[in-house]
């Protein structure tokens, strides 16, 4: 069950009425932030930033992924390069909710070895090349795996700021509340970090140190319960995200080759070093014109405006927008950088065009992907997976009883489902409880 409203006792029922005032509301209007839904409109949306839609397009050209999940996802990617060259203020966080088949693992691959290994090559020099004095510290600052521990994130954090953390399967963690995923929602936009300090160690001024962190997150929704989505928007760590959500698979029809890889990722590497290089040789300060700061101040009226109207609604959909205008004004700065680093010149002044371009670019892509997930969650699907699992958690514990003459462990619920422990105790809380110092289940009390 969701609790859209935290103290307050809502039914199923007014959760699905809930979702159906979404539904029909967005019918209505077509999507809440005025954006028409046809996805066909959307082809490729033209920066006119050379290295920004030439990567793009070349990605494109041999993945499965929708042109909305490339943009996205290259957007941290970027971020990572800049902020490792030392720009502050443009650290980004995207999650690919988009369906299984879409190539999100491999549009993650594409981009980093595209972009990305002549960094990480770099760093493994700098790592090999560690005295027995500094033994303890750590260069690397890509890091694709679900297994890096919170203690080495922030040792690599004390050793270089900018960290780029990609995780092909966040839904585990999310599932299971990791400590990972609470670490990441703290340094979203963060400068500086407290490093976690042990017993026997005594604080210091070393305890503070300056981060930029970068995070690229993919998951399918059936991770999730409704209630888990819902506390990861509304605690914060999904709505910090820009969110692709490719729900179509591509239509045989649109087959017409095996995409084979021709990419030159040797110069693509080169152009993105030469940009690393470039913005690490500048002097770096920002100031909108007087023109671009009005934009701004229009567009953070419109995403209240978005807040407002899912409020009214009685959900918390308007969750999703609470970071768009901070990750929106990031996108300006990325665009502005790479615009300087076409010129090969560096302008402080952040132009009006900048700023349309990033603008545009949330209408007509980020705004959309957004409206198509909300669409979907208001269709109750995820309620309904959930009920159609929780009646199979049932039946299972009524058939066991029957046939051994006690109650099921987790383990043989999860064995059976294929739920994770932690979906299991949420679908069963009404009806089930474990008994203390075990695994085994016995009936809730309430339950006759």
């Amino acid at each position: 069950m969701i609790e859209f409203h935290p103290y307050i006792d809502i039914t199923r029922k007014d959760i699905l009425m809930n979702f159906n005032n979404v539904k029909d509301e967005m019918a209505k209007h077509k999507a809440i932030s005025s954006i028409e839904q046809n996805r066909s409109e959307i082809k490729l949306f033209e920066f006119g930033i050379s290295f920004l839609d030439m990567h793009i397009k070349n990605v494109l050209n041999v993945s499965e992924a929708s042109y909305e999940q490339v943009s996205l996802s290259f957007i941290p990617v970027v971020s990572f390069i800049l902020s490792h060259a030392g720009i502050k203020d443009v650290a980004s966080y995207m999650l690919d909710f988009s369906v299984s088949g879409s190539g999100k693992s491999h549009t993650l691959s594409l981009h980093t070895n595209l972009l990305l290994d002549s960094i990480s090559k770099e760093q493994e020099v700098l790592q090999q090349n560690v005295t027995e004095e500094d033994e303890t510290k750590r260069y690397m600052n890509l890091h694709r795996a679900a297994k890096i521990t919170t203690p080495a994130l922030y040792q690599c954090i004390q050793t270089t700021p900018s960290q780029l953390v990609i995780i092909d399967e966040i839904g585990l963690l999310l599932a299971r509340d990791d400590e990972l995923v609470s670490e990441l929602t703290k340094l979203y936009g963060s400068k500086q970090a407290a490093v976690p300090v042990l017993k026997t160690e005594i604080a210091s001024k070393k305890s503070v140190i300056p981060v930029a962190m970068n995070f690229i997150g993919a998951s399918t929704l059936s991770y999730f319960t409704t209630k888990s989505l819902v506390k990861h928007l509304s605690g914060g760590f999904v709505n910090r995200c820009w969110i692709a959500f490719n729900n179509e698979l591509i239509d045989p029809s649109e087959i017409t080759s095996i995409k084979p890889d021709t990419l030159d990722y040797e110069l693509s590497n080169k152009i993105a070093f030469d940009l690393f290089k470039f913005v690490k040789s500048c002097s770096i300060s920002f100031h909108y014109c007087s023109l671009a700061e009005s934009k701004l101040l229009e567009f953070k009226k419109e995403i209240q405006s978005i807040k407002i109207k899912y409020h009214e609604m009685g959900t918390e959909f308007g969750s999703f927008y609470n970071r768009t205008f901070q990750n929106t004004q990031m996108l300006v700065r990325i665009i502005h950088c790479l615009k300087c680093f076409e010129k090969n010149t560096w302008f402080d002044e952040i132009s009006e065009t900048s700023v349309i371009i990033a603008i545009s670019f949330v209408h007509k892509v980020a705004f959309k992907e957004l409206d198509k997930l909300i669409h979907q969650l208001s269709d109750g699907e995820l309620l309904e997976r959930e009920e159609i699992q929780k009646k199979k958690v049932i039946e299972f514990v009524r058939d066991f009883e029957l046939n051994h003459s006690k109650m099921p462990k987790i383990r043989d619920i999860s064995q059976k489902t294929r739920l994770s422990k932690a979906q299991i105790l949420d679908l069963t809380k009404d009806y089930l409880e474990v008994i203390p110092g075990s695994t085994v289940f016995r009936y809730c009390n309430n339950v006759h």
